[in-house]
């Protein structure tokens, strides 16, 4: 190993960023000894947040870095997806595949973003008493960075003083989908278009479970683009409930757009008025009074995110920074952290990293770009405007759930894994 240590800061300790500073720090054949820096801009772990699930090859990378039992072990107990019609009456169901590699819309890796975060949050702090050089800094954020003209790193300047100004020889952003960091990196280049809206916000808070509820995740559409989702959790306490507002339209809703940038008990108004005054009766009494009671809410405008470049210099976007994709986010981030790392271990000397980086872009890319599509229909079909479409929607699940057709469920989740990528071998 080279005495040379090599410099990496992260940005975002979500799903991605805290992925990639554990298999940093646990890659077997790095060359140089990596000195990790982990930042996040809450004062604490952020261990709460919706259902998510891993698939195609990071099925593959969980089993290489022996986290999969534990994942399965935090398994949300879902067993399949019901579509309901406003009144909560099922018109269609398909069941969990079973089947690792063609997942269905409930994958056998679901699992609650706070389990998974506080999962690899736990691993990073066992790595540190091993010996890793790793450190996780909360309530810190990048103010500014430039590149060394010799090409030798990167100066960052931090925000909150929780850290000194210093050079990294790799500086990551995986801090989501509106990436301050990715802003810093690639400057004008990184333009607005590049975040491209679906249309559909979503809202997620959580409920006591009661006794009618079970291990299904039940789907209620209704009109105006509304619809209600509820998905066990494991604890056998609470439910997920979901409500999502969607546009007929991919694009940004000016009034929406206002309440994003809301506070919460303003957040919390709006949706109750929305949903109070829908056509639905599935349960909406027990979801408004959740809504209003629940501590752990949160809002967001799912969009997708295609940046012409993941990499510049000694810099590197990953996760929803990078490919926010609906769906397969979770597996196409801790895929591509595996990558990186990869990429990472092989070099000799900080001079090396722009090429490692590179590499991992032109080698990642291409396997990014097939789930990364465009959905011309989604979200507006399975989210109809108007009480005729909805009847339409519902019978086409419902014919495809009688005739079985298999890829509907596999569609659903994400696609199968027969892409033709094949995961690289980093020595795992």
């Amino acid at each position: 190993m080279s005495e040379r240590p090599l410099s990496i800061l992260i940005s975002g300790a979500g799903v991605a960023g805290t992925s990639l500073a554990l298999m940093l720090a646990r890659q077997p054949g790095f060359k140089m000894q990596p000195i990790i820096t982990l930042i996040e801009r809450s004062p604490v772990p952020r261990t709460t947040g919706q259902s998510i699930d891993i698939r195609g090859p990071a099925v593959d990378v969980i089993r290489k870095l022996g986290w999969e039992q534990d994942i399965k072990a935090r398994h949300t107990t879902e067993t399949g997806l019901a579509f309901l019609n406003g009144k909560g009456q099922t018109v269609a169901y398909l069941p969990a595949t079973g089947d690792v590699k063609a997942q269905s819309a409930t994958s056998e890796y679901e699992i609650l973003r706070g389990e998974l975060t506080g999962l690899l949050l736990d691993g990073v702090e066992k790595s540190k008493k091993e010996g890793a050089q790793i450190q996780v800094v909360y309530d810190e954020t990048i103010q500014s960075m430039e590149d060394r003209a010799d090409g030798t790193g990167v100066d960052v300047q931090f925000a909150r003083g929780k850290l000194q100004d210093q050079r990294y020889d790799v500086v990551v952003g995986a801090d989501g989908i509106g990436s301050p960091t990715r802003s810093f990196i690639f400057g004008k280049d990184d333009k607005r278009e590049h975040v491209r809206p679906s249309g559909m916000y979503i809202s997620f808070f959580s409920v006591q479970r009661i006794s009618e509820d079970d291990q299904l995740w039940h789907w209620a559409t209704f009109p105006p683009g509304l619809s209600i989702h509820l998905r066990p959790h494991r604890n056998n306490k609470t439910m997920g409930v979901y409500l999502t507002i969607t546009n007929a339209k991919k694009e940004r809703n000016t009034e929406l757009e206002d309440i994003v940038r809301a506070d919460v008990a303003t957040q919390k108004k709006y949706f109750r008025q929305r949903f109070q005054k829908s056509g639905c009766t599935w349960q909406m009494e027990r979801f408004l009074d959740g809504l209003d009671a629940s501590e752990d809410f949160y809002m967001t405008h799912w969009c997708q995110v295609r940046t012409p470049k993941w990499t510049k210099g000694h810099c590197v976007t990953l996760g929803d920074a990078a490919f926010a994709t609906m769906g397969v986010g979770t597996s196409l981030a801790m895929t591509g952290a595996y990558c990186i790392a990869g990429e990472l271990s092989k070099i000799t000397s900080p001079e090396e990293v722009p090429q490692a980086l590179q590499t991992y872009e032109d080698l990642y890319k291409p396997f990014v770009a097939k789930h990364n599509m465009d959905f011309a229909l989604f979200p507006q079909l399975a989210n109809p405007q108007t009480a005729w479409g909805n009847w339409i929607f519902h019978s086409i699940v419902w014919l495809l759930a009688l005739l079985r057709v298999q890829k509907l469920a596999v569609w659903l989740g994400g696609g199968d894994d027969s892409q033709g990528w094949k995961l690289p071998e980093y020595g795992w």
